[in-house]
């Protein structure tokens, strides 16, 4: 059941209620019996699991082209550095 939050007009007294969603609001301040209202709050998005990234979705041939890129960028791993020999 959610949790909801209320502000009285009249005395300024906070409070939260669990109610259920079918429930009707309270109109009627717990302290002072003044006339209250409940607060919205933002809720947080979480956006969790696969497709909410622009590479999640991506067709073969972007995949082909950009692996023939990375690989045209990496040096080759068969070549092997050449040593210096520098006497002292």
């Amino acid at each position: 059941m959610p949790t909801y939050h209320y502000l009285c007009e009249r005395c300024g007294h906070e409070f939260e209620v669990v109610q259920r969603i079918t429930d009707p609001p309270r109109k009627r301040c717990l302290k002072c019996r003044g006339p209250i209202y409940r607060v919205i709050h933002p809720v947080g998005h979480i956006l969790k699991g696969s497709g909410f990234y622009r590479t999640d979705y991506r067709t073969d041939e972007f995949k082909k082209q950009e692996k023939a890129e990375t690989a045209s960028t990496t040096p080759d791993k068969t070549e092997k550095p050449k040593k210096s020999k520098d006497k002292d």
